[in-house]
């Protein structure tokens, strides 16, 4: 009888480090973070702020070299990817949403989304493709317009629909509903749940925000750059539940610091 093959994760780290300096000072930002993510999970990293959430999603992006440990998305080890081909692979396998939208001002939404296809040289999506993804982000009648004449909202779905339009691998959030209202960073965590229920992404997100952690499956806490553990949403009945949790655990790691 045959033994089962294991499928290879869509992301992980092992043992990921990072340090900077700032002066005479040595900052450990990540230390020694291992992570899993399997193919149609969407994860959320939450920390306060200064606990190396963005650091740690730029070292899975690729935007930063780690010091140490090892990133490897879809099989492939970063590490082993020069300047050139990382980018390459970025544009193709990663897609990168950010807390400021990161659009050009002088483009349309439409011309925003397609950046990333007519950088790397492969020419336009089919119009049929085009036209489902701006569907899918209730983009259609907004396609024209330029970043200064949408929402907020709307402008973070353009990013999303940007980091989409490559079809990539994994889809990587750096506190995406931080500029946004309480009832916009329900709409675009909704948008992100559907992403992952009906289209089966794989998402990591990072956030300090409960009420955004929440809609994810499975929560992964950040302090001081290192993981304390991790647990199901499944188990949380809303945003106040998963924020007690959250604290009972940081409170939890400083009692036994300051008992050492």
């Amino acid at each position: 009888m045959s033994t089962p093959v294991e499928t290879p994760p869509v992301l992980e780290t092992r043992q990921l480090t990072k340090t900077f300096r700032h002066g005479n000072e040595v900052v450990e930002a990540v230390k020694d973070v291992t992570l899993r993510l399997e193919e149609g999970e969407f994860v959320a990293v939450m920390g306060a702020s200064g606990s190396g959430k963005s650091t740690l999603l730029h070292l899975i992006a690729g935007l930063t070299r780690p010091d140490s440990g090892r990133v490897v998305v879809e099989g492939q080890d970063l590490a082993d990817l020069r300047d050139g081909r990382l980018t390459r692979f970025r544009r193709r396998r990663i897609g990168l949403v950010f807390q400021s939208y990161n659009l050009i001002p002088a483009l349309s939404a439409e011309d925003n989304i397609l950046l990333p296809v007519l950088a790397d040289g492969r020419g336009r999506p089919t119009t049929e493709k085009l036209e489902e993804l701006l569907e899918q982000l209730a983009l259609l009648e907004r396609r024209r317009h330029r970043p200064d004449a949408l929402s907020g909202g709307e402008q973070q779905r353009v990013a999303i629909a940007r980091a989409l339009v490559s079809d990539p691998a994994v889809l990587l959030a750096d506190e995406p509903t931080g500029n946004l209202d309480s009832v916009t960073t329900q709409d675009i965590c909704r948008l992100l749940r559907k992403l992952r229920d009906e289209q089966h992404r794989t998402i990591l997100l990072v956030t300090h925000e409960p009420a955004v952690a929440v809609w994810a499956q499975r929560v992964l806490i950040l302090k001081d750059g290192r993981n304390l553990t991790e647990f199901s949403t499944a188990e949380l009945d809303d945003a106040q539940h998963l924020a007690a949790r959250y604290q009972d655990i940081v409170s939890t790691a400083a009692e036994m610091e300051a008992s050492r």
